[in-house]
């Protein structure tokens, strides 16, 4: 019995125990929601909303609720498709020819050598190197009259004339993706080299004495040792290409003739040089939309692969 006369319930206790710490968990979570919402959800649900809106800074009538409007006009917006085929060239290649490099050069680092972890660092150099900064590198070194890249094919015999790269609306392309890759390779070198530290050594011991090649070796140990570890970085990559508007910004501003404008480009044009807010805010929209359906797809392939 109780002070109070009262009987004590079985299990009280417990639940005044669960009650206490779930309060406690709410209060401490309730201020990392409130962030969350206030720099995510509001922004989002904010870019929604403008996307309903005809909403230009030069039309003296104001804002005015265009509905679908604006979603109907980027279906005849031909520069829109430009972009999002420019988007999808320059974040396949950069996320292909990243990953490539980034793991061949983790295969190679993956070894007891001397120096090794003085390699191991310097590999890691350009991802430390600021987007502004690789742009400008890269932006010189492209460039026509005094560029590295010129010189160093006009000395090994490639090319009997200068070669204007950012010029060129075939070459501008293939000019920030090198960039790009360089900067982005050593992410994966990363991530690889950490997932490679994890293969038992016995593992790899015991197929070679079986007769696997290193080839062999490679495919049916190495790799399905480090597919978690590819998906994440790939998709983290994609995202972060799908995003990059630093580098291709400095080196082309988009150009030339819309050779290198991908969707974060061309939002930032109709948002701050034509002050089409709510038709930037719609191309804003599709675009998070098509990201978000590649990622899911992406994702749910490599689950069926896995299942197999």
């Amino acid at each position: 019995m109780a002070q109070s006369g009262l009987p004590v319930l079985k299990g009280e206790p417990k639940r005044r125990a669960l009650w206490d710490e779930t309060g406690l968990a709410v209060m401490c979570l309730t201020p990392c929601i409130l962030v969350l919402g206030f720099v995510i959800v509001y922004p989002l649900a904010r870019g929604i909303y403008l996307s309903l809106l005809h909403y230009k800074l030069t039309d003296p009538t104001g804002p005015t609720l265009a509905y679908l409007g604006n979603y109907a006009a980027i279906l005849t917006d031909s520069i829109f498709w430009e972009a999002l085929q420019n988007t999808a060239i320059f974040s396949a290649a950069s996320v292909a020819l990243g990953f490539l490099a980034g793991l061949l050069l983790a295969v190679l680092l993956d070894r007891d050598l001397p120096g090794i972890r003085v390699l191991r660092g310097l590999s890691l150099v350009p991802w430390i190197v600021p987007y502004i900064v690789v742009a400008f590198l890269f932006l010189y070194m492209f460039n026509f009259d005094v560029g590295v890249i010129n010189f160093l094919l006009r000395v090994l015999g490639l090319a009997t004339e200068n070669i204007a790269w950012l010029s060129s609306p075939r070459s501008a392309m293939i000019a920030v993706i090198t960039a790009n890759v360089w900067n982005q390779t050593p992410f994966y070198i990363l991530m690889f080299l950490a997932g490679l530290q994890t293969i038992p050594v016995e593992l790899k011991e015991a197929a070679s004495i079986d007769g696997a090649s290193p080839l062999q070796v490679f495919w049916h140990i190495t790799v399905p040792h480090l597919q978690n570890i590819m998906v994440i970085a790939t998709i983290l990559m994609l995202i972060r290409n799908f995003n990059n508007f630093p580098l291709i910004w400095v080196m082309t501003q988009g150009g030339p003739i819309n050779s290198t404008t991908t969707l974060v480009i061309y939002i930032f044009r109709l948002a701050f040089s034509e002050f089409n807010f709510g038709y930037a805010a719609a191309v804003g929209v599709l675009w998070l939309v098509l990201l978000m359906v590649i990622t899911a797809w992406y994702v749910r392939q490599f689950e069926r692969e896995m299942a197999l």
